[in-house]
């Protein structure tokens, strides 16, 4: 694969950038602590960093259209390490949560700028291997980044961990900074323009349920710390197991999401895999109904629905790109693009109703809430699928045709 080294560098920074935005959620009893704040406050760090990503993606995009790659690319790695080493050392934890915003500011515009550049550095032959080598640092973030992070932060200190990641997005910063070359400034697409696609009804119902799938998820993982010390009686360390548990099994779960995708389509792919998460949180939540024992059978019980919500959870997006690619409308990519910013409001819908949710300490009410939203997603994804068989049905013409890899 040519330009290996730049790929890697660009994956590396992919990895660090996914390594903090999920890691936060393991370390949030040690954080909680450190600062004499609840833990679902200490869980506002997890949301605020996910919704200004939402945000901000779109709306930085369109303001540094401008911006040659190369330089765009260093400068958001660069405030990337700054905020997490100011994170490392953040007396307060008003502190931390400015760290965190810097941090999504950062996140937020380096991963859509890495992407457009890795297609700009390969040729067709090798594009989609290099996607997937780029992309795939999130991937691995969360089956090796976030449990090492966390078991880093049990052992050590959540501090650590920040810095650990600061130095992994500074060694990609200096290989961008010596081997990427100057590349081509993808025309503009301004706000406006983005608001349109977003508009076009089988987008809206697209961004729409998967925001919804998200935010039923990740009401239980951001709060995923407490929820296992509370229901398996396991400490910092057990939780690192579960997330390692978690990262497996989200690995899994892209390699099941591709499949289905491609054998059944993106639409059936995505409601079969939000059905099964629906289930799973289910589970989950009568699994914390009795009264927490600790035990091995138990705790090897909670691992077992955990690596089933995960591998549900994490074929979503395959099959949810591959929905979006199918539809025949204007700017195609530009779709994609603020399918990224959906996940991302969902992860932090998710993480402030699950703060809501845990402020009584019940982890019944964490679990069913995060069903009751995913049950939701499920709804909308169905209402959505029936009326669009019924526009086809009275007007075939509106049948949406597969886009070819040019558009």
């Amino acid at each position: 694969m040519p330009n290996r080294i730049l790929l890697l560098a660009l994956s590396l920074g992919a990895f660090s950038i996914g390594t903090d935005g999920f890691v936060i959620s393991g370390l949030l009893d040690r954080i909680a602590r450190d600062f004499d704040v609840t833990t679902s406050v200490a869980g506002q760090l997890v949301t605020v960093f996910a919704l200004l990503y939402a945000i901000s993606a779109p709306i930085l995009a369109a303001m540094t259209a401008k911006v040659r790659r190369k330089q765009l690319l260093v400068a958001a790695l660069i405030a990337f390490v700054a905020s997490n080493v100011l994170g490392a050392v953040a007396p307060t934890y008003e502190v931390l949560m400015v760290a965190r915003v810097l941090a999504a500011f950062g996140a937020a515009l380096y991963i859509p700028c890495g992407i457009a550049v890795t297609v700009s550095v390969t040729t067709q032959e090798w594009r989609g291997r290099a996607i997937a080598l780029v992309a795939g640092g999130m991937s691995a973030a969360t089956a090796l980044g976030v449990p090492i992070g966390t078991l880093v932060g049990a052992i050590g200190s959540w501090r650590i961990t920040l810095v650990l990641v600061a130095a992994m997005a500074l060694l990609a910063t200096i290989v961008l900074m010596v081997a990427l070359p100057e590349v081509p400034t993808p025309p503009s697409v301004t706000i406006r323009e983005r608001l349109g696609v977003a508009a076009h009804p089988r987008v809206l119902a697209a961004l729409l349920s998967n925001a919804l799938a998200c935010a039923g998820v990740f009401t239980m993982f951001t709060y995923i710390a407490p929820l296992a010390m509370k229901t398996t009686k396991v400490d910092s360390t057990g939780v690192s197991v579960f997330l390692l548990v978690w990262g497996v099994a989200a690995v899994a779960g892209s390699a099941v999401g591709g499949r289905a995708a491609d054998r059944w389509g993106g639409d059936r792919a995505y409601f079969g895999s939000a059905a099964v998460l629906t289930v799973g949180l289910l589970v989950l939540a009568l699994f914390t109904l009795p009264t927490p024992s600790g035990s091995w059978a138990g705790r090897g019980l909670f691992g077992l629905i955990l690596a089933v919500i995960s591998v549900s959870c994490w074929s979503l997006p395959t099959g949810q790109n591959h929905r979006i690619a199918s539809l025949d409308i204007p700017a195609p990519t530009v779709a994609l693009s603020l399918n990224s910013s959906s996940t991302y409001l969902g992860i932090a819908a998710g993480g402030a109703l699950g703060g809501v949710a845990t402020g009584s300490g019940s982890m019944t009410a964490l679990t069913l809430t995060a069903t009751g939203i995913e049950v939701l997603a499920v709804i909308v994804l169905a209402v959505a699928a029936a009326l669009f068989a019924r526009k086809r049905a009275a007007d075939p013409q509106s049948a949406q045709p597969g886009l070819s890899a040019t558009n």
